[in-house]
């Protein structure tokens, strides 16, 4: 077998084969580059991270973040989307007494399916949050619910969106894992001093996320727009990339909003983003379980946000935040606008948001479900 990338491996413990197919750090690869170490450091399960590549393409940002933190990788190189090639290498890894397979995402799924059938391995299916740019991407997903159905574990980050995405038996076989924030609470001080590549013109509204439909940008900046109409003072950025970039840019040229409103792109360093807001605005049409929530109640920051997802069992109205429907542009207005008129009560909810991140959304509970999981997957195959 070949050496793995970064770190050794132990046939002694039982392997957990990680199977994700990503290029960006999103909220999956997030979770995985949080939790991966913490099972490492704790040596009860032997962790090995397989992603999937073409034929000579450059590292992504996941494969150089899973080297920077010295995770076992596993670089599945295919000629085409769904070349099966790579099933002998996953067959290979799982080639030791105990073992079992995890999986984030459709093609993961089918891949997963095929090597326990191969393996006779259990195999754990982890539900995301889903996109819904396009037709093949809806089909993708339906086809992940699909094939997940038959793992032995399935588990998803919220309530809600387990609901949403798995029926019938499978429910049997469901696992709740909410995901967690590492690093100590910040307290928000109120207007911050203005940081990064945006101009100083009022507090500065943020959205962190992918650029696509059922993120609800369009809405926010349509709230931009009648902000400037009240003479609101803000500046607006938006981080993240994604297929609505070009419409979205487009909308806040017929707006008017370009000197508000600024394009980030893919930030490496989101800390650094957080660090020059004054609120964070979640416009978003569906959700899981945001990271970007829990990202944001750890600075401190003020947050408005949609009641979708797991995100009213995460926020308190009024106390820890501030919700409003989905799709309700004068409730969104309104909600950023009473937050920069009244600096003081922005204050309250961002002390009461970081209040309610401990223990609930602690690495040390994740960590112990991802534990418990394992242990009582291996144990009843």
């Amino acid at each position: 077998m070949r050496m793995l990338e970064a770190g050794g491996h132990a046939a002694s413990r039982p392997r957990i084969v990680v199977l994700i197919s990503t290029r960006i750090i999103g909220g999956p690869a997030k979770g995985l580059l949080q939790i991966v170490p913490q099972l490492l450091r704790r040596q009860r399960f032997d962790v090995i991270v397989c992603t999937f590549a073409g034929i000579g393409e450059p590292p992504s940002p996941f494969i150089q973040a899973c080297r920077e933190k010295r995770i076992p990788l596993r670089v599945l190189r295919q000629r085409f989307h769904f070349d099966w090639s790579p099933l002998r290498e996953i067959a290979s890894l799982l080639d030791v007494p105990q073992a079992a397979i995890q999986t984030h995402g459709y093609k993961e799924a089918v891949f997963g399916l095929l090597a326990r059938r191969m393996s006779r391995k259990p195999w754990i299916a982890f539900q995301h949050g889903t996109t819904q740019e396009n037709l093949k991407v809806r089909l993708y997903h339906r086809l992940d619910r699909r094939v997940a159905s038959y793992a032995d574990a399935i588990v998803a980050v919220s309530r809600e969106l387990a609901d949403r995405q798995v029926a019938g038996s499978g429910k049997s076989r469901l696992c709740i894992i909410e995901n967690a924030i590492e690093g100590r609470p910040r307290e928000f001080p109120g207007r911050r001093p203005v940081q990064g590549p945006w101009p100083a013109d009022g507090p500065v509204i943020g959205c962190v996320g992918r650029l696509s439909p059922e993120k609800g940008q369009s809405l926010l900046i349509a709230a931009a727009g009648r902000l400037a109409m009240q003479h609101v003072p803000f500046t607006m950025v938006l981080a993240g990339e994604g297929p609505e970039r070009s419409r979205l840019e487009g909308l806040v040229a017929e707006a008017g909003l370009q000197e508000r409103v600024r394009f980030l792109g893919q930030v490496a360093r989101i800390e650094e983003v957080y660090a020059g807001l004054d609120m964070l605005v979640l416009p978003s049409f569906k959700e899981g379980m945001p990271n970007v929530i829990l990202e944001a109640m750890q600075q401190g920051l003020p947050i408005v946000s949609t009641r979708v997802g797991a995100i009213p069992d995460m926020i308190t109205d009024g106390v820890s935040g501030l919700l409003v429907p989905a799709g309700d542009v004068p409730a969104l207005v309104a909600a950023m606008a009473m937050l920069v008129k009244n600096p003081d009560h922005a204050r309250r909810l961002g002390r009461g948001a970081t209040k309610s991140l401990y223990p609930r959304f602690s690495p040390e509970r994740r960590l112990a479900r991802f534990e418990e999981l394992y242990g009582r997957v291996l144990e009843s195959a």
